[in-house]
């Protein structure tokens, strides 16, 4: 997938809802993830986690937001 969309990040498939919940993105009504991203380092420490309802409106402001959060930088909003 990730050669498909020509990305240079990592694409995450967690059927089994393990990193959906160490980053808290378990929906509490159903066994799935919420919509939303989370940021991560490379050792899997989880730096941020953020549920966002309106995921694809705002989907192309995610990276940049998300680079400054794996920099150690304040988001810019």
């Amino acid at each position: 997938m990730k050669e498909e969309l020509g990305l240079d990040y990592p694409v995450i498939s967690d059927e089994k809802l393990i990193l959906i919940k160490k980053t808290n993105m378990l929906d509490p009504e159903a066994p799935i993830a919420v919509r939303g991203f989370a940021v991560l380092d490379k050792d899997g420490t989880v730096l941020h986690s953020q549920e966002i309802d309106t995921f694809g409106i705002e989907a192309e402001g995610i990276l940049p937001y998300a680079a400054d959060i794996a920099n150690g930088e304040k988001p810019t909003e």
